[in-house]
Protein backbone atom coordinates (compact mmCIF):
# COMPACT_ATOMS: atom_id res chain seq x y z
CA UNK A 1 0.00 0.00 0.00
CA UNK A 2 1.42 3.57 -0.91
CA UNK A 3 1.62 6.06 1.32
CA UNK A 4 -0.41 8.51 -1.35
CA UNK A 5 -0.05 9.08 -4.65
CA UNK A 6 2.01 6.51 -6.72
CA UNK A 7 5.28 7.79 -9.27
CA UNK A 8 4.02 7.40 -12.28
CA UNK A 9 1.01 10.24 -11.36
CA UNK A 10 1.99 14.04 -12.14
CA UNK A 11 3.45 15.76 -9.13
CA UNK A 12 1.26 18.26 -7.44
CA UNK A 13 -0.12 21.52 -8.08
CA UNK A 14 0.81 23.78 -5.69
CA UNK A 15 -2.76 24.52 -4.85
CA UNK A 16 -2.70 20.61 -4.98
CA UNK A 17 0.15 20.42 -1.90
CA UNK A 18 -1.65 22.86 0.13
CA UNK A 19 -5.10 20.62 -0.32
CA UNK A 20 -2.94 17.67 0.98
CA UNK A 21 -1.46 19.82 3.69
CA UNK A 22 -5.06 20.99 5.37
CA UNK A 23 -6.33 16.74 4.51
CA UNK A 24 -3.00 15.69 6.56
CA UNK A 25 -4.08 18.80 9.34
CA UNK A 26 -7.77 17.07 9.97
CA UNK A 27 -6.86 14.08 9.65
CA UNK A 28 -4.22 14.22 12.01
CA UNK A 29 -6.94 16.31 14.82
CA UNK A 30 -9.27 13.67 13.97
CA UNK A 31 -7.19 10.43 14.74
CA UNK A 32 -6.08 12.34 17.94
CA UNK A 33 -9.43 12.71 18.67
CA UNK A 34 -11.35 9.54 17.81
CA UNK A 35 -8.32 7.15 17.74
CA UNK A 36 -7.21 5.08 14.36
CA UNK A 37 -10.25 3.05 14.78
CA UNK A 38 -12.97 5.44 15.25
CA UNK A 39 -11.92 7.78 12.46
CA UNK A 40 -13.36 7.87 9.53
CA UNK A 41 -12.57 8.61 6.03
CA UNK A 42 -16.12 10.98 6.35
CA UNK A 43 -14.64 13.13 9.13
CA UNK A 44 -11.45 13.70 8.01
CA UNK A 45 -13.03 15.61 5.21
CA UNK A 46 -15.88 16.93 6.84
CA UNK A 47 -13.07 18.39 9.24
CA UNK A 48 -10.90 19.61 6.38
CA UNK A 49 -13.92 20.62 4.76
CA UNK A 50 -12.97 19.33 1.33
CA UNK A 51 -15.50 16.43 -0.36
CA UNK A 52 -15.21 12.57 -0.26
CA UNK A 53 -13.34 12.51 -3.75
CA UNK A 54 -10.86 15.30 -2.94
CA UNK A 55 -9.67 12.85 -0.44
CA UNK A 56 -8.92 10.17 -2.78
CA UNK A 57 -7.27 12.11 -5.26
CA UNK A 58 -4.16 11.95 -2.13
CA UNK A 59 -4.94 8.78 -0.58
CA UNK A 60 -6.57 5.21 -0.81
CA UNK A 61 -7.72 4.78 2.61
CA UNK A 62 -7.18 6.11 6.13
CA UNK A 63 -4.39 3.90 6.61
CA UNK A 64 -2.85 5.40 3.75
CA UNK A 65 -2.74 9.06 5.65
CA UNK A 66 -1.99 7.36 8.59
CA UNK A 67 1.41 6.64 6.93
CA UNK A 68 1.63 10.10 5.65
CA UNK A 69 1.12 11.85 8.67
CA UNK A 70 3.84 8.93 10.30
CA UNK A 71 6.47 10.08 7.61
CA UNK A 72 5.65 13.35 7.91
CA UNK A 73 5.93 13.93 11.37
CA UNK A 74 9.08 12.10 11.84
CA UNK A 75 10.51 14.01 9.17
CA UNK A 76 9.46 17.31 11.29
CA UNK A 77 11.23 15.80 14.73
CA UNK A 78 14.58 14.99 12.45
CA UNK A 79 14.61 18.37 11.22
CA UNK A 80 13.99 20.03 14.48
CA UNK A 81 17.01 18.04 16.22
CA UNK A 82 19.07 19.10 13.10
CA UNK A 83 18.55 22.80 13.56
CA UNK A 84 18.56 22.68 17.11
CA UNK A 85 22.19 20.90 17.51
CA UNK A 86 23.91 22.21 14.30
CA UNK A 87 25.46 25.12 15.36
CA UNK A 88 26.28 23.91 18.85
CA UNK A 89 30.11 23.14 19.15
CA UNK A 90 30.30 22.11 22.90
CA UNK A 91 29.06 18.35 23.25
CA UNK A 92 27.29 18.26 26.52
CA UNK A 93 25.32 21.20 25.47
CA UNK A 94 24.35 20.04 22.08
CA UNK A 95 23.20 16.83 23.79
CA UNK A 96 21.01 19.30 25.41
CA UNK A 97 19.63 21.07 22.44
CA UNK A 98 18.87 18.02 21.07
CA UNK A 99 16.78 16.40 24.13
CA UNK A 100 15.05 19.96 24.07
CA UNK A 101 14.03 19.68 20.41
CA UNK A 102 12.77 16.62 21.16
CA UNK A 103 10.50 17.63 24.20
CA UNK A 104 9.17 20.65 22.69
CA UNK A 105 7.94 18.46 19.42
CA UNK A 106 6.92 15.61 22.10
CA UNK A 107 5.09 18.71 24.05
CA UNK A 108 3.80 20.19 21.33
CA UNK A 109 2.00 17.16 19.31
CA UNK A 110 1.67 14.60 22.46
CA UNK A 111 -1.96 13.56 21.02
CA UNK A 112 -0.53 12.27 17.87
CA UNK A 113 2.47 10.66 19.55
CA UNK A 114 0.15 8.63 21.75
CA UNK A 115 -2.17 7.12 19.25
CA UNK A 116 0.61 6.44 17.25
CA UNK A 117 2.39 4.75 20.51
CA UNK A 118 -0.83 3.15 21.72
CA UNK A 119 -2.68 2.30 18.03
CA UNK A 120 -0.36 3.26 15.34
CA UNK A 121 2.20 0.49 15.79
CA UNK A 122 0.05 -1.96 15.82
CA UNK A 123 -1.73 -1.21 12.20
CA UNK A 124 0.61 -3.96 10.44
CA UNK A 125 4.26 -4.08 10.79
CA UNK A 126 5.13 -1.03 7.84
CA UNK A 127 4.06 1.06 10.76
CA UNK A 128 6.49 -0.40 13.31
CA UNK A 129 9.16 -0.44 10.47
CA UNK A 130 8.92 3.22 9.86
CA UNK A 131 8.96 4.32 13.37
CA UNK A 132 12.13 1.72 14.01
CA UNK A 133 13.52 3.79 11.00
CA UNK A 134 13.24 6.72 12.80
CA UNK A 135 14.93 5.17 15.79
CA UNK A 136 18.01 4.61 13.76
CA UNK A 137 18.03 7.59 12.33
CA UNK A 138 17.70 9.70 15.41
CA UNK A 139 20.28 7.16 17.54
CA UNK A 140 22.73 7.84 14.75
CA UNK A 141 22.35 11.76 14.84
CA UNK A 142 23.18 11.28 18.32
CA UNK A 143 25.87 8.97 17.93
CA UNK A 144 28.99 11.83 16.99
CA UNK A 145 28.10 13.86 20.38
CA UNK A 146 28.14 10.57 22.83
CA UNK A 147 31.75 9.70 21.37
CA UNK A 148 32.38 13.44 22.05
CA UNK A 149 31.62 12.77 25.47
CA UNK A 150 33.91 9.87 26.05
CA UNK A 151 30.88 6.76 25.40
CA UNK A 152 32.10 4.04 24.22
CA UNK A 153 29.46 1.75 23.19
CA UNK A 154 27.84 4.41 21.35
CA UNK A 155 25.13 2.29 19.74
CA UNK A 156 23.72 1.19 22.70
CA UNK A 157 24.01 4.70 24.33
CA UNK A 158 22.16 6.73 22.04
CA UNK A 159 19.40 3.79 21.55
CA UNK A 160 19.36 3.94 25.64
CA UNK A 161 19.27 7.92 25.95
CA UNK A 162 16.03 7.77 23.20
CA UNK A 163 14.46 5.27 25.31
CA UNK A 164 14.75 7.24 28.33
CA UNK A 165 13.65 10.32 26.68
CA UNK A 166 10.70 8.77 24.80
CA UNK A 167 9.63 7.55 28.58
CA UNK A 168 9.95 10.54 30.27
CA UNK A 169 7.96 12.16 27.42
CA UNK A 170 5.11 9.65 27.74
CA UNK A 171 5.02 10.09 31.86
CA UNK A 172 5.44 13.60 31.42
CA UNK A 173 2.22 13.75 29.52
CA UNK A 174 -0.14 10.85 30.05
CA UNK A 175 1.12 9.33 33.41
CA UNK A 176 2.08 12.08 35.94
CA UNK A 177 0.11 12.61 38.62
CA UNK A 178 1.19 14.67 41.69
CA UNK A 179 4.48 15.04 40.63
CA UNK A 180 5.31 18.98 39.65
CA UNK A 181 4.56 19.80 35.58
CA UNK A 182 8.08 20.25 34.02
CA UNK A 183 8.96 22.07 30.72
CA UNK A 184 11.08 21.25 27.90
CA UNK A 185 13.84 23.16 29.08
CA UNK A 186 13.82 21.11 32.49
CA UNK A 187 12.90 17.96 30.89
CA UNK A 188 16.24 18.22 28.84
CA UNK A 189 18.29 19.28 31.47
CA UNK A 190 17.48 16.46 33.90
CA UNK A 191 17.38 14.30 30.70
CA UNK A 192 21.23 14.55 30.00
CA UNK A 193 21.65 15.04 33.78
CA UNK A 194 20.58 11.51 34.23
CA UNK A 195 22.36 10.02 31.18
CA UNK A 196 25.61 11.44 31.57
CA UNK A 197 25.76 11.51 35.94
CA UNK A 198 23.03 9.17 36.78
CA UNK A 199 19.68 9.35 38.87
CA UNK A 200 21.37 11.00 41.78
CA UNK A 201 22.64 14.08 39.74
CA UNK A 202 18.65 15.56 39.15
CA UNK A 203 17.82 18.21 41.52
CA UNK A 204 14.08 18.14 42.83
CA UNK A 205 11.87 20.01 41.19
CA UNK A 206 9.87 22.78 43.63
CA UNK A 207 5.98 22.41 43.86
CA UNK A 208 4.42 24.10 41.39
CA UNK A 209 1.09 24.36 39.33
CA UNK A 210 0.07 25.42 35.84
CA UNK A 211 0.66 23.34 32.77
CA UNK A 212 3.34 21.37 30.76
CA UNK A 213 4.35 24.22 28.93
Amino acid sequence: MSVSRTASEAPLTERQWVRRGELLEAARAVFERDGYHGTTVSAIVQAAGLSQGAFYLYFADKKAVFAALQAEMATLLRRRIYWATRDEADAGRRLEAGLHAYFEYYEEYAAWNRRLTIEGLAIDESFERRQTELGQTLAMAFRPTLEQLGVGETALAAFALLGIASQIAYWQHFQRRDEPSMGAVALAKACASLFLNGAPSIAAQPPQGGTHA
